[in-house]
């Protein structure tokens, strides 16, 4: 008879602003596994994780967000309130707050240009809710998703700043790529994040 292993789970309060950080390993993989040309724009950058793997992986980066978090934050903005010409960039990639992640990726998918990438880290469900909620998604210009293994901990950015480490996530993410102006079937892609931690 073997004996179940008690998982060791936390259970945050929800960030006001759905503020909730990735661990490094998922922006370092996405661009070891993925190729971007160009600069990498973060409008949701918080603490500057995904803008620092970019400039890892040689890219400029421009971050921005509604609160000044970290050194990559180089404006304030809401992004939904950006509009196309504003903002110099070529792809964009972020972690956005999931309470607005449908019109993040609608926006972005307005101004991002003709050729450039937008990623997305996005619970994995965003796949089946297509049907309804998401009716536009089989008719975007999704290139491929990643799905993240082992999953996650993305807890609200406090409990980062207070030096808590995360750990034992629970849900489904997977990186969701789109790209302008392309207009095939999606591909699958699976991503171990452990050699990037």
């Amino acid at each position: 008879m073997s004996i179940a292993k008690q998982k060791k789970s936390h259970i945050w309060d929800r960030d006001p602003d759905d503020w909730y950080v990735e661990p490094y390993e998922c922006s370092r993989a996405l661009f070891a596994l993925e190729e971007f040309s160009g600069s990498i724009w973060d409008p949701s950058c918080g603490l500057g994780r995904i803008l620092d793997s970019a400039e890892g992986a040689g890219h400029a980066v421009i971050g921005s967000d509604i609160v000044n978090r970290g050194s990559y934050c180089d404006f304030e903005r809401d992004f939904l309130s950006i509009s196309e010409g504003e903002v110099d960039f070529d792809n964009i990639v972020s972690n956005p707050p999931f309470n607005l992640a449908e019109k993040f990726v609608r926006h972005g998918l307005d101004l991002l240009p003709h050729g450039g990438k937008m990623a997305m880290i996005l619970p994995m469900v965003w796949l089946s809710g297509f049907s309804t909620k998401r009716d536009w998604l089989p008719y975007s210009p999704l290139r491929k998703y990643f799905a993240i293994s082992p999953r996650p901990s993305m807890p609200p950015g406090a409990v980062i700043e207070a030096g808590v480490k995360a750990g034992n996530g629970t849900k489904d993410f997977a990186w969701f790529i789109w790209e302008k102006g392309y207009c095939q079937q999606p591909a699958v892609g699976f991503m171990n994040t452990k050699p990037y931690k």
